[in-house]
């Protein structure tokens, strides 16, 4: 008999794995414990109980499940309802909103296994699509996520922002108004991939931790908040850094870039996501020249894109015929799916993720049936890399490249034509 050495890191993950416990969070019992983990990371300062506020509001308006390590929570996952906007379909979203793990539990495969043991939760309680916003790129591509689109990082000298448009004085936002701006929030103008958060609390939170607040917005005729800036402006010439930003029709979107344009007087500096339905650099005057002069800056300009979430599919059936496709093409194709989330999960949980081999119809009116059908072309593609195509995150072309979908080139060019989709942004960061 040939014995193998034992390698010490796997007998301690071993040991772990058989002393973790994953159950709900018990607020009041396990509050201290995670308060702790969240200044160990660094999310919220020590010893700051107004941060540690927030953390509990954060809580309160989440669903988290914890894993228990030696008596104490050493990983948390939290989540809330959401919805995303497929076109003109509306669908439930999980959103993944924190995942945590303290500095005495890294590399022991907790928060992969918490987060596959929330994302079949909420698999099996209904919620079609999962979403999250990534520290980096390849962690929860395990889990069956799949990257977004780029989204552009705006940093403009709002002086600079040339607009023949004028603008009403604006009230003054604070926290008090975090149920004002969440319903601004859910009813904003969404296009493709907008999403929404349905927590309060979770905006209660978020506003609670901006350092150095500044809030500026309109109503209604009603007193309806309608479109707002929240965010943080440090010192007295910026940046201002917009956290949050909401608008019901074009006609509000310029009125707030006006807005920021009469604070030019003062702020050097105000950077943003680009909101989804205007080209900032149409209306910045002068764009590169004001690169140049400050390239290397404090208040340095310029765009750059990132792709920051991800998302995956949960529910086939109900994805599928929530599709819409507009181009009058149709395609019908066999679909091989792999769902590396089976890997994370025990096998008492019911849902194991999506994995299997359906026949799809895709057109107007889209459909999907289990197993295969003869004579039609073969798509290979992970879930994360069929949710990126689903929703025009990527294309077909970009993501055989890339190898997250395999198949005969006449394939990848006709899923090219059929899948022509604006381009998705959630318009809210989580």
């Amino acid at each position: 008999m040939t014995l193998r050495a034992i390698d010490p890191q796997s007998v301690i993950v071993l040991i772990w794995t058989i002393a973790m416990t994953i159950r709900p969070l018990e607020l009041k019992q396990d509050f201290a414990a995670v308060r702790r983990i969240w200044e160990e990371i660094g999310w919220i300062d020590r010893n700051d109980d107004d941060d540690a506020k927030y953390l509990r509001k954060f809580l309160k308006g989440s669903r988290t499940l914890a894993a228990e390590l030696a008596g104490a929570v050493e990983c948390t996952v939290s989540s809330c309802d959401g919805t995303i906007l497929h076109q003109q379909a509306e669908l439930s979203m999980a959103v993944i909103a924190a995942v945590t793990t303290s500095t005495v539990a890294r590399k022991q495969g907790l928060a992969s296994q918490l987060t596959a043991r929330v994302v079949a939760q909420e698999a099996e309680s209904g919620m079609a699509t999962a979403a999250l916003g990534m520290f980096e790129q390849g962690y929860y591509s395990r889990l069956g996520f799949g990257t977004g689109p780029y989204e552009r990082f705006v940093k403009l000298n709002p002086a600079l922002i040339n607009i023949d448009v004028d603008f009403r004085p604006p009230l003054r936002l604070t926290q008090k108004h975090a149920a004002d701006l969440y319903q601004a929030l859910m009813q904003r103008w969404r296009g493709h991939g907008g999403t929404q958060l349905a927590s309060v609390k979770l905006v209660e939170a978020e506003m609670g931790w901006t350092e150095e607040p500044l809030g500026l917005g309109y109503r209604d005729e009603e007193g309806k908040l309608t479109h707002f800036v929240w965010g943080r402006c440090k010192g007295e010439y910026g940046p201002f850094h917009i956290h949050a930003l909401a608008y019901q029709n074009r006609q509000q979107l310029l009125e707030l870039m006006a807005l920021l344009r009469s604070l030019g007087d003062q702020i050097v500096l105000v950077t943003l996501f680009e909101p989804q339905h205007v080209q900032l650099q149409d209306l910045i005057r002068q764009p590169f020249r004001n690169q140049r002069k400050t390239e290397g800056g404090k208040y340095e300009e310029g765009i750059k894109a990132e792709a920051w979430w991800q998302l995956r599919i949960n529910d086939l059936a109900t994805c599928i015929a929530a599709t819409h496709l507009s181009n009058h093409s149709t395609l019908s194709l066999n679909l091989t799916l792999d769902d590396p989330i089976r890997h994370h999960l025990d096998s008492s949980q019911p849902w194991q993720g999506i994995s299997g081999e359906y026949t799809l119809h895709l057109g107007q009116e889209c459909k999907v049936s289990a197993g295969h059908s003869k004579k039609l072309p073969q798509l290979n593609a992970s879930v994360g890399g069929f949710s990126r195509l689903w929703l025009g995150a990527a294309s077909a072309t970009r993501l055989a490249t890339s190898g997250d979908v395999t198949a005969a080139d006449d394939l990848i060019e006709n899923l090219d034509r059929v899948f022509l989709l604006p381009t998705p942004a959630t318009g809210w960061q989580f």
